[in-house]
C-alpha cells in the first residue's frame, strides 16, 4: 500500500474515532465536553460576556483562579435572584415625581433588558423608567429605613443588587449607612414643582417624604355560600392608601372649603365637612385627592392646585 494512502487512512480513522467519542460522550453528558455543548446552545456574545465576568472577577481579586466554582455557587454567594428563597413575585414601588408611578416586579429589575450582570446601576434603572432629571431619590426599606441621596451624589457605582428580601442598595462612594437591604420603595423628587397649595409650589414626590398618613378606604363586606355545607361566610375587604394630609399643608387649617383644580382646569369646591381628613396621594399613577369617607367616584385625580378658603 502506498505510504500516502496509509497516512490518509490513519488520519481518517483518527477523525472517525474522535467524532465517535465526541458523540458518545455528548450523549452520556460527559462533563469535560460541557464547553463544547454550550457553544452550540448559547450565543457567542453571551459566552463572551460570561467569560469577561469571570476574568474581571479573578482580576479584581474577588476570587482566586484556583477557587473558581460553578455559576450557581458564585451567584449564591453574592445573593443572586436565582436563589430558591428569593421572591420572584416581589414588587418594588417606584413613586413620586416620575412619569409612570407603580409597582415593578423585582425580577424585571434584575436583570433589566438584556443586562447579564447581577447588579443594576440605580441611574440606569431610573433612566429605563423615563426618569433622567431629578433632585433626589429616596430608598425605603421594608423595616422602615430611609436613605435620601441627591442626584449629584449618585454615581455609576450606585447599585441595585439582588437580596433575599428583594433588592439591596450600595455604593462604595457613599457612606455605608446609606446602604440598604430589603428596598421596597423608591421615591423620586423632581426638579419641577407642578403642584401648588395655597400659593406654595411643591410636588407629590416632596410630599411623600413626609409626614404622611395611612387611611383605609373602600371598605366593603363580601360573602360566599359554600357548595359543600351551604353556609354563608363573610369577610371585609378594603384598600390602604398613604398620602400627605391636606389639612396640614394648607395655609388655613380651619378652612371652610377647599377649591381643587385638576390638570384639565376643572375646579371643584369641597365644603369643610367633606374635605376634612383628605389626603394627597398617588393612586394608580395619578396625583389624587383621596376622600376617605367617599367612594372612588368622589376622589379628584390629576390635582395641580389646592386653595383653602378661610
Amino acid at each position: 500500500m502506498p505510504k500516502r494512502t496509509l497516512v490518509i487512512l490513519i488520519v481518517v480513522a483518527l477523525v472517525v474515532l474522535a467524532l465517535a467519542g465526541l458523540v458518545i460522550a455528548t450523549a452520556v453528558g460527559a462533563r469535560p465536553l460541557a464547553p463544547f455543548r454550550l457553544a452550540t446552545r448559547a450565543s457567542w456574545g453571551l459566552l463572551a460576556d460570561e467569560a469577561a465576568t469571570i476574568d474581571n472577577c479573578t482580576a479584581d481579586g474577588c476570587h482566586k483562579p484556583v477557587d473558581l466554582h460553578t455559576c450557581g455557587a458564585c451567584h449564591d454567594e453574592h445573593g443572586d435572584a436565582q436563589l430558591t428563597k428569593v421572591p420572584f413575585a416581589g414588587l418594588l414601588l417606584l413613586t413620586g415625581d416620575v412619569p409612570e408611578p407603580g409597582y415593578i416586579p423585582i425580577n424585571d429589575i434584575l436583570p433589566v433588558l438584556e443586562v447579564t450582570r447581577t447588579v443594576m446601576p440605580l441611574l440606569d434603572f431610573l433612566k429605563h423608567n423615563k426618569v433622567e432629571e431629578f433632585e433626589s431619590v429616596t430608598l425605603a426599606s421594608s423595616d422602615g429605613g430611609l436613605a435620601t441621596v441627591a442626584y449629584e451624589d449618585l454615581t455609576p457605582q450606585s447599585l441595585l443588587m439582588p437580596y433575599a428580601d428583594g433588592v439591596r442598595f450600595a455604593d462604595e462612594q457613599l457612606h455605608i449607612s446609606t446602604w440598604m437591604k430589603g428596598v421596597d420603595r423608591i421615591i423620586v423628587v423632581g426638579r419641577e414643582k407642578p403642584l401648588r397649595i395655597d400659593g406654595q409650589d411643591t410636588s407629590i414626590g416632596r410630599l411623600l417624604l413626609g409626614p404622611t398618613q395611612w387611611v383605609t378606604v373602600e371598605q366593603t363586606t363580601v360573602m360566599l355560600k359554600s357548595e359543600e355545607d351551604g353556609q354563608v361566610r363573610r369577610a371585609k375587604t378594603a384598600m390602604r392608601v398613604e398620602g400627605a394630609a391636606v389639612g396640614e399643608l394648607v395655609a388655613n387649617p380651619g378652612f371652610t372649603a377647599l377649591v381643587v383644580r385638576d390638570a384639565r382646569g376643572k375646579e371643584t369646591t369641597l365644603p369643610a365637612e367633606e374635605a376634612r381628613g383628605t389626603l394627597l396621594a398617588v393612586v394608580f399613577g395619578r396625583v389624587t385627592l383621596v376622600l376617605p369617607g367617599g367612594g372612588r367616584g368622589q376622589w379628584i385625580a390629576d390635582v395641580v392646585e389646592i386653595s383653602s378658603q378661610p
